[in-house]
């Protein structure tokens, strides 16, 4: 029963640890920006504090007279030191933002501070939550033979409860309560495991103490001519010591592929779902749930059989496989496996469950296979005795953290940029394989039979490799067309775009996703954001464009001469492909007064200290993963704090799949810092928002445009008359207050926008009604 206890109690530990991982890195992210480097910096620091508290205090579980107290301690710690993480990460943001602008917007200094803030307020915590295992460890593992057993049983409740947390917090538990009350649910979590810890410590520590007697382990199945050469066994001529040595040198190498996949998979899996704010959790949930099974039938197998190097060598290659297998699935599931499909309906539910399919589909087996490694390289390494527990899981789970932390910005920031998503993905999957079959040779006492079955697998995974589809991975097809004129992949994003020159039509797929569509109802938008602030702000002398994407807004408002226009964005492949773009965006990257910077808004906000006289925003759709933050009051916040006095703000709002009560919120959002508000409908789902220092309607509007300047074919020719212009404006600052009316705003601490398609029809008629009475008057 206590044991059972235990395993609960390490199940709560797991869950917590996810939720206030999912907050702080939420937190830390909004801190010091949404990009993939600011991610990387908060998710290498977490982790490097787990392998430092697992190294570190795993030493002394060992000796600890009472290790379910200090456990409990420990756990005490974390909640402490979680639920003050985010107070301690924005009370650093002012500091954050006075030393970034010591740098360069792209210097390299800008990530090293990202990384020691990051180190500074979440390696405590982490250290702790690091060391949780080998006090856990040293205080379940009671009988000699059966350690990997016990500790695979651990990891699986912990990694369950993990998938739990994560799923609990990224789908519900933020939206709901939002990210501060989330991490004091997870404090309380471990609030109520260090009360059951304690508990058990009173009531069972004597006897959870007391080692048993080792059970006889059945000896391993052997064939009938093995059997028969039984009476002469081969030399033995690799000892434990360096059989233990490699065992933990190649648990990191795993570790390496296994966050090096994650990151990988992560990529690929957003191009084929909607990469809304809740599908890495659901990605990270899926990747843990398979963990899970696998550590629970690696103890499983632990008790049945004595474990061996030969064991950990088939999977490993069983590891590099699936990998390679999953790469195929990927191909497969553009044109076979969609939302309609499946599930049908696009509501919120179907694209979740839709989301959790394909994680399934592709990511199950090889995470399973992954999972089963850690209670076998626990049974190698300890060589199932018990004295020295604490301080030999702690050690195995270090070594496997660091591989992770460097798979992670490896693959991340060098390979995935330099040889592609595929390749890499292959890469990793040789490097399992190249383990599994140094391992086969390591352990000499299972004969050449064995090891030329691992080979056999070996030149498989050589075949699959040379046999792999095109590495191209576009969302919408498995392969590429002759259109497709750009094809990027980088740490952020996969950019690809395709022209049709009968059609006279272009558009990009970033990440899966429809951008930049060159049809004519984008195109208004895309020229009115970029001319209209530029036309009510005439005397301009530097403008700031968020969100370059491919151009078009950007090259509208180059046309007014300002003569300095910063553009922003935070994947490097964008400003590549807008080559494509040039006739659309004026060859914007070739003027003289475009300063690019590959960084996202809100961070080169924090960073830069220059006031504009216009900020233009065209980000991606609020539901986007890399996109919501730029919908939040702390934005508007930074924006309004460089503007210059009399400067203009303008942001794109695109209604579809927006609830009407979201779209709302936003526009209450953004009058609640600019009061002169108007609203803009240029047809579609296209609306904008233009903040100007003084009341802007119409009469006004016409009177500054006047009859369009002489040969100014630009304005004329591409956005239409000063007539055509003014018609787009259907809502004056109090029409729109009276349209957004009362309610909460978009705080970062409760920014959580679902896709929703219902109410995009009613929204579209209620603009068109208001432009067409305004067009009768």
């Amino acid at each position: 029963m206590q044991r059972l206890t235990l395993l609960i109690i390490f199940f709560l530990s797991g869950m917590a640890a996810l939720m206030h991982q999912v907050v702080w890195v939420r937190q830390a992210t909004l801190i010091f920006g949404v990009s993939v480097y600011a991610y990387s910096a908060v998710l290498a620091a977490f982790m490097g504090g787990a392998a430092l508290g697992s190294y570190w205090l795993g030493k002394r579980a060992d000796q600890a007279k009472s290790p379910l107290f200090l456990y409990a301690l420990l756990q005490l710690g974390i909640a402490l030191l979680g639920a003050l993480a985010p107070f301690a990460l924005t009370a650093l943001r002012p500091l954050y933002a006075t030393l970034a602008q010591w740098f360069a917007v792209d210097s390299a200094w800008i990530t090293v501070t990202r990384a020691y803030f990051a180190i500074l307020v979440l390696t405590p915590p982490a250290f702790l939550i690091g060391a949780t295992l080998p006090f856990m460890a040293r205080a379940f593992t009671r009988q000699a033979g059966r350690v990997g057993s016990a500790i695979g049983s651990l990891y699986a409740a912990d990694t369950l409860g993990a998938a739990l947390g994560c799923g609990l917090a990224g789908l519900f538990l933020l939206r709901w309560l939002g990210v501060q009350q989330t991490a004091y649910v997870a404090a309380g979590v471990n609030i109520l495991a260090a009360l059951g810890a304690l508990w058990v410590a009173r009531n069972y520590q004597g006897a959870l103490m007391q080692p048993q007697a080792a059970k006889p382990t059945p000896p391993p199945k052997t064939s009938k001519a093995a059997a028969k050469q039984k009476s002469t066994p081969p030399p033995t001529l690799v000892t434990p010591s360096i059989t233990a040595k490699f065992v933990l040198v190649a648990y990191a190498l795993s570790g390496f592929t296994a966050l090096g996949y994650e990151v990988v998979w992560a990529r690929i899996l957003a191009i084929f779902t909607l990469n809304a704010i809740f599908s890495f959790s659901i990605m990270l949930t899926t990747f843990l749930t398979g963990l899970t099974v696998g550590g629970w039938i690696g103890a499983w197998w632990t008790r049945r059989r004595r474990v061996t190097v030969m064991h950990f060598a088939n999977l490993e290659i069983a590891v590099g496989l699936t990998a390679l297998l999953t790469l195929f699935i990927f191909a497969f599931v553009p044109n076979r496996v969609t939302l309609e499909t499946t599930f049908g309906a696009g509501s919120v539910t179907n694209i979740i469950l839709f989301e959790f399919l394909l994680g399934f589909l592709t990511l199950f087996l090889p995470t399973t296979l992954l999972g089963m490694l850690f209670p076998i390289v626990a049974s190698l390494y300890t060589a199932e005795a018990i004295g020295a527990v604490g301080a030999q899981i702690g050690r195995i789970y270090a070594f496997n953290t660091a591989g992770a932390i460097l798979g992670s910005l490896i693959v991340g920031f060098v390979a995935i940029p330099v040889i592609g998503l595929q390749a890499t993905a292959a890469t990793l999957s040789a490097l399992n394989l190249i383990i599994g079959v140094v391992a086969s040779w390591l352990p000499l006492v299972h004969g050449m039979q064995s090891r030329l079955v691992l080979q056999g697998c070996m030149a498989l995974g050589i075949a699959l490799i040379l046999l792999l589809p095109p590495g191209y991975y576009l969302g919408f097809r498995a392969d590429p067309t002759k259109e497709m004129k750009y094809y990027g992949e980088g740490p952020e994003t996969t950019v690809a775009v395709f022209d049709v020159p009968d059609q006279k039509f272009k558009v990009s797929f970033v990440n899966g996703r429809i951008e930049v569509p060159t049809d004519p109802i984008s195109m208004r938008a895309f020229r009115l954001l970029g001319h209209l602030p530029a036309l009510v702000k005439p005397d301009a002398q530097r403008a700031l464009m968020l969100s370059f994407g491919n151009g078009i807004a950007t090259g509208s408002l180059d046309t007014h001469n300002i003569p300095r226009v910063d553009a922003v964005d935070l994947s490097a492949e964008q400003f590549k492909a807008a080559e494509i773009y040039w006739q659309e965006n004026y060859n914007v990257l070739r003027s003289p007064r475009l300063h690019k910077f590959v960084e996202d808004g809100r961070n080169f906000l924090l960073q830069t200290p220059d006031d504009y006289d216009i900020i233009t925003t065209d980000a991606t759709h609020p539901v986007n993963a890399s996109s919501w933050a730029l919908f939040t009051r702390e934005f508007y916040d930074s924006v309004a704090v460089h503007l210059t006095p009399n400067g203009v703000f303008m942001q794109w709002l695109p209604f579809h799949s927006l609830r009407e009560t979201d779209y709302k919120q936003i526009i209450r959002t953004v009058q609640h810092i600019f009061p002169n508000t108007t609203l803009w409908y240029t047809g579609g789902s296209h609306t904008l928002l233009l903040a100007t220092p003084y009341p802007l309607t119409k009469e006004r509007l016409l009177a500054t445009l006047g009859t369009g300047a002489p040969g100014d074919t630009v304005v004329t020719d591409d956005l239409g008359s000063p007539t055509v212009i003014a018609s787009y404006l259907v809502m004056d600052e109090d029409a729109l207050r009276a349209y957004a009316g009362p309610g909460s705003l978009v705080t970062d601490n409760d920014a959580f926008f679902l896709p929703h398609d219902e109410d995009t029809e009613k929204i579209m008629q209620m603009l068109q009604a208001l432009q067409q009475a305004q067009g009768a008057k």
